[in-house]
């Protein structure tokens, strides 16, 4: 049986905050960098690393691989989920925003993001599919040793249900999980010899 070690590292404060940011490619603040390399202090050796390429996690991913010499990989199918006309707006405006004929509002979203899409967004089910491919993927070519992926929220929550078996389509991870920002989940990965994967979060 093998063990591969993934760490996941979620991007640190952004620099304004209260936004809904998604696909918007936000700028971290000073203190939201610091966060990041506080966080990385507990970190063992890390062999890889894995960043989404905005910017709110990949200059962090990019300092933390050029200090540690080692190789960075940016992926698309890290990005966070295009919120559509949400993205990038106050979450207080969004509050206040009274839903126009079938349009979800965005309390409607949170309480069941499964049947209310952003308005010109990414469909829940979408966003789903493109981190499980990214899963799937990296179970199946995972390198030597411990791996970093700095990404986002949505992404490592979704993560986290997909380990814990948490029912899918229906669960409400994206509003019932917290993860704070710079917060860090560490995954073990068990590969039998029939190519299986058990995969556990350690806390």
């Amino acid at each position: 049986m093998h063990q591969h070690t993934l760490y996941l590292l979620r991007h640190g404060e952004i620099a304004t905050p209260g936004i809904l940011a998604g696909k918007t490619d936000m700028a971290l603040s000073e203190n939201g960098l610091q966060q990041l390399w506080k966080s990385s202090q507990q970190l063992p050796e890390i062999s890889y690393c894995i960043s989404s390429p905005l910017q709110r996690c990949r200059i962090f991913a990019e300092g933390y691989s050029l200090k540690n010499n080692i190789h960075l990989q940016l992926d698309s199918q890290l990005k966070e989920m295009d919120f559509g006309d949400w993205d990038g707006k106050k979450y207080e405006d969004l509050w206040k925003i009274k839903p126009m004929g079938k349009q979800p509002s965005i309390g409607d979203f949170w309480q069941d993001p499964w049947k209310n899409n952003p308005p010109n967004g990414e469909a829940m089910i979408d966003f789903v599919q493109r981190v499980d491919a990214w899963w799937q993927q990296w179970l199946v070519t995972a390198p030597h040793g411990n791996t970093l992926v700095v990404a986002h929220g949505g992404v490592i929550k979704h993560l986290i249900a997909r380990i814990l078996k948490l029912p899918i389509p229906g669960t409400t991870h994206m509003s019932h999980i917290d993860i704070p920002y710079a917060g860090l989940v560490k995954v073990e990965v068990y590969t039998d010899e029939q190519g299986r994967a058990w995969p556990r979060i350690v806390w």
